[in-house]
């Protein structure tokens, strides 16, 4: 299979509005922690993201649904202050879930992962970049949620 063919994403978030269509590309994407960064300097919070490829349609590869993932750069800017919690700092190695990612009228981006984790990105201009930085690979492992999961429950009365 060539995923050559698989056109990369490139999105760029002004407002609200914008923000949605990214985290919908964003959602259930694995940001390892040592990938997040913020450069005061630049005023830029950075992270590189293993993103599920929710705009490419499911193949089939030997009889099996075959999806893709892909590694993404998103960078956030005119970034004033990050403040974070849930994290373990002592593992930079830890990878965490992000389940979305959401604005405020007031200027905080919220990354919110599962666990509890988040990222408050605190900044009075929204403007994001959201780009994939490789081909995306193949991968039979697509992201379930909650209600996919209920429906997995087997009756045991």
């Amino acid at each position: 299979m060539d995923t050559h063919k698989l056109k990369p994403l490139k999105l760029i978030a002004k407002d609200l509005e914008d923000l949605q269509i990214l985290a919908a590309h964003l959602q259930d994407a694995i940001l390892p922690f040592m990938s997040m960064q913020y450069d005061a300097e630049t005023k830029t919070f950075r992270a590189l993201a293993n993103r599920f490829c929710w705009e490419h349609v499911e193949m089939e590869f030997e009889g099996d649904p075959l999806y893709h993932r892909v590694h993404s750069g998103l960078e956030i800017h005119n970034v004033d202050k990050v403040l974070h919690k849930g994290f373990d700092l002592t593992n930079e190695a830890q990878d965490y879930n992000l389940l979305t990612l959401h604005g405020e009228i007031e200027g905080a981006i919220h990354l919110v992962f599962s666990g509890g984790s988040e990222i408050r990105v605190e900044t009075d201009d929204i403007h994001l970049h959201l780009g994939d930085v490789q081909h995306p690979w193949p991968t039979r492992h697509k992201p379930k949620h909650i209600h996919e999961h209920l429906e997995d429950l087997k009756d045991v009365s």
